[in-house]
């Protein structure tokens, strides 16, 4: 009987051990790999960490001041060569000027066709031999696109020729790109730009 009784007291002890467990834990048993451990800070994020550098959409830019400027296809953005020119342009036409240099590795007989035949459109813009001159070592291009693109013949958009100023260069390079094309925005009109001058023979990086 002490024997039974033993064995008896020993189930309903283990029995009631189980009861107040499964009281603790919701009615289920516990286990380690579902203990919630504490959340820890997430890493603050460093604020003196530099901001990155806004993208410039060269295109979008020009067009917001016209949609008739034009931009030639095959050109991309090359802001690396834009931050080289920024420092000459801006000790040449004052700090509020900007510049926008776009390459391509067409020819600028390519080029300086495409720019002479759009400005061929407008009455302002004296006639242009379609093709550079052979001879010449660096060939260039510069119009004040505010004075040129003005009185079209066919009616369409025009710059406001109080506006934005923009002034077109175009150059060829000793190494490619073989064309640099620039446009140079200033908020007053620039005394010295002109057609087929200002801009010298360009070294260009890759």
């Amino acid at each position: 009987m002490m024997r039974r009784w033993g064995a008896g007291g020993a189930i309903a002890a283990s029995t009631l051990v189980v009861f107040l467990v499964s009281s603790c834990t919701g009615g289920r048993e516990s286990h380690a790999a579902e203990e919630q451990l504490p959340k820890k800070n997430p890493i603050a994020a460093n604020a003196n960490a530099p901001a990155a550098a806004p993208t410039v959409d060269a295109q979008q830019d020009l067009k917001s001041i016209s949609r008739a400027i034009p931009i030639y296809a095959g050109a991309r953005y090359r802001d690396d060569l834009t931050r080289r020119d920024e420092v000459t342009i801006r000790n040449q036409y004052g700090a509020q000027s900007k510049v926008y240099t776009l390459a391509t590795d067409d020819s600028f007989p390519q080029v300086y066709h495409y720019y002479t035949t759009y400005l061929a459109q407008f009455r302002a813009y004296p006639p242009q031999n379609p093709y550079p001159p052979e001879q010449q070592t660096w060939r260039t291009l510069e119009v004040q696109l505010n004075q040129a693109m003005q009185d079209p013949f066919i009616p369409g958009d025009t710059i406001q020729a109080n506006g934005q100023q923009v002034t077109l260069q175009v150059a060829e390079t000793e190494a490619e790109p073989k064309t640099v094309i620039r446009y140079i925005v200033t908020p007053t009109p620039i005394a010295t730009a002109s057609k087929g001058g200002g801009v010298g023979p360009q070294t260009a990086a890759r």
